[in-house]
């Protein structure tokens, strides 16, 4: 009798899991190209701001550089990434990313983003977006 009890809790406690998961799962199958596209640009932008340039250099593809240039890679890209943070700073913070134009060009998406700042300026950017094994990547 208590090994019934016991299988009938681990059903009782994996159901919320399984629906979750479900939900999760058929949010991921919905998810258009584009949307997956605009939310990478989204979060590095927002990393950016927050100086967390070890999650930035996660969402950067180095595929076009060699070994050698791989060292001293990640302190420029680390370099650039802290100009960036000090202008957002400057303009007050971010208020809004989004992408305002997209071209496929082979294997790449280029991308125009209006950046919107929170002392009301803009600035317009280009960013270039690939897919690195089945994962989108900001490509440099």
């Amino acid at each position: 009798m208590s090994a019934s009890v016991s299988l009938s809790r681990r059903r009782c406690l994996l159901q919320p899991f399984s629906l979750s998961l479900a939900l999760g799962l058929s949010a991921c199958a919905t998810t258009t190209p584009e949307q997956s596209q605009d939310e990478l640009v989204q979060r590095f932008y927002a990393l950016v701001a927050a100086g967390d340039f070890d999650a930035c250099i996660a969402l950067v593809s180095a595929r076009n550089i060699s070994r050698e240039q791989l060292a001293s890679f990640e302190y420029k890209l680390r370099r650039m990434l802290a100009g960036a943070k000090g202008m957002i700073d400057s303009k007050g913070a971010l208020a809004k990313v989004e992408v305002v134009e997209r071209t496929l060009s082979e294997d790449v998406v280029k991308l125009r983003v209006l950046v919107s700042y929170r002392d009301g300026s803009t600035r317009r950017e280009r960013i270039n977006l690939f897919q690195e094994q089945g994962v989108w990547k900001v490509q440099l």
